[in-house]
């Protein structure tokens, strides 16, 4: 008994010195990413294994709340975490996480790619002091969604500015009070910022004057925060509870036909625009460019996630393969077909497939590219938090706009004050 239990410890372990053998001819890489609703990136991660048998992707899903996954990611490389490989990074943090040291610079490696294929703006957002420490994985831009069925009901062509948006929530809820006019994001995190800076821009107004130095107390800015304060406290054209919405509460509530228009970013027309998905607004939706405070003044904030490899990886080789897989014209149309994600190479805003799924793209082309990024500075995450704190205090009634603003631009000037513009 006791030889037979012998060769069967012989056994068992010369199995796993066998399994062992074989899991060191495979390289396992940690791709770090946030949670998609679509889950568009899972089957060509697959597709990349069954090219590369030799590299397995264990995909690490972080909250999807981007503030969230922010402070989680500074937490782990702050430690030097050797267990990120490939990380998606929002396009706001390329400047922070690269002057951290925490970026493995591509430069070398993009010779492989077409890089005159790939939009001016999301390279500019992977790039600081002249290096590349990323690749734009898809870009975005903020979006306003509105019911064509109502809208062409009532007569009304897709809004244009501000005043105009009023009116048709107005007078549709005239007959339809249960519905909600206008969705944003308004809850205290990076999402909120996204939305005040177009009500900013559609205002004229920013947080640079004209010398490049910080000020966002001017009477423009005051402008744009107190008519999304009216429209939330005082008209109901946004009810109050988008100031607990992320994008994902708001998709919801429209998805389920309970809002007239929502602002939010272009993967929301493969889920709302999808009977599969549940959603009782599918073919009864439409898109425009978010309005402004005149039809010259419409903006749109730049969004979207870059590819990048952590400095403190084993194996940026296998990374780097992983990216430049992404990066590929087939692996990046399927990403937009599947996930409804804007590319980020030009080409594809006129391949057949692509505008036959998202036909919008083609006629919001010069949105897409005129995207305006928000304040590019390695102290964004800093400035960010500062602003949502005031802002969102502002939208609560707890402090007056000019309050908000004045705060906003001091806490700002003594941040830069400390560490420099």
């Amino acid at each position: 008994m006791k030889f037979s239990g012998l060769i069967a410890l012989i056994v068992v372990y010369s199995l796993l010195l066998i399994g062992c053998a074989e899991d060191n001819d495979i390289t396992t890489i940690t791709f770090n990413v946030g949670r998609d609703p679509t889950a568009a990136h899972h089957s060509i991660i697959r597709n990349f294994e069954e090219k590369h048998p030799d590299i397995r992707v264990q995909v690490v899903e972080s909250p999807q709340d981007a503030s969230l996954q922010h402070d989680l990611y500074v937490t782990r490389f702050a430690g030097k975490d050797a267990s990120i490989d490939v990380i998606a990074i929002d396009v706001i943090w390329t400047a922070e996480f690269a002057r951290a040291g925490w970026l493995l610079p591509l430069n070398d490696l993009v010779e492989e790619l077409p890089m005159d294929d790939f939009l001016p703006g999301p390279i500019e957002a992977c790039t600081y002091q002249d290096s590349l420490y990323a690749l734009p994985w898809f870009t975005d831009a903020g979006l306003l969604y509105y019911r064509t069925d109502l809208l062409e009901e009532y007569g009304f062509d897709e809004p244009k500015t501000w005043d105009e948006l009023t009116e048709i929530v107005s007078t549709i809820r005239q007959d339809y009070p249960h519905l909600s006019g206008f969705l944003i994001q308004a809850e205290q995190y990076e999402g909120l910022i996204t939305n005040v800076m177009e009500f900013l821009w559609s205002h004229g107004a920013d947080v640079w004057d004209e010398t490049g130095r910080w000020r966002i107390a001017t009477p423009e800015a005051e402008e744009a925060l107190q008519l999304l304060i009216n429209f939330i406290q005082v008209e109901g054209i946004i009810p109050r509870g988008v100031l607990t919405y992320q994008e994902e509460e708001s998709r919801h509530v429209f998805q389920d036909g309970r809002a007239i228009f929502l602002r939010n970013w272009p993967y929301v027309w493969e889920l709302a625009n999808n009977p599969a998905t549940g959603s009782n607004v599918a073919g009864k939706i439409g898109i425009a460019p978010v309005p402004g405070k005149e039809p010259d003044k419409q903006a749109a904030t730049l969004g979207g996630w870059n590819l990048g490899i952590s400095s403190f990886s084993e194996h940026p080789e296998e990374s780097w393969k992983l990216i430049r897989f992404f990066m590929e014209y087939e692996q990046m149309k399927q990403f937009s077909i599947e996930g409804g994600r804007l590319p980020t190479r030009i080409s594809l805003y006129e391949d057949p497939d692509i505008l036959e799924r998202s036909p919008y793209f083609k006629d919001l082309y010069e949105v897409f590219i005129n995207a305006r990024p928000r304040p590019v500075t390695p102290h964004y995450s800093q400035i960010s938090d500062i602003m949502q704190v005031n802002i969102h205090r502002a939208l609560l009634g707890r402090l007056s706009v000019r309050e908000a603003l004045e705060r906003i631009d001091a806490e700002v000037l003594a941040l830069f004050g400390r560490y420099g513009q």
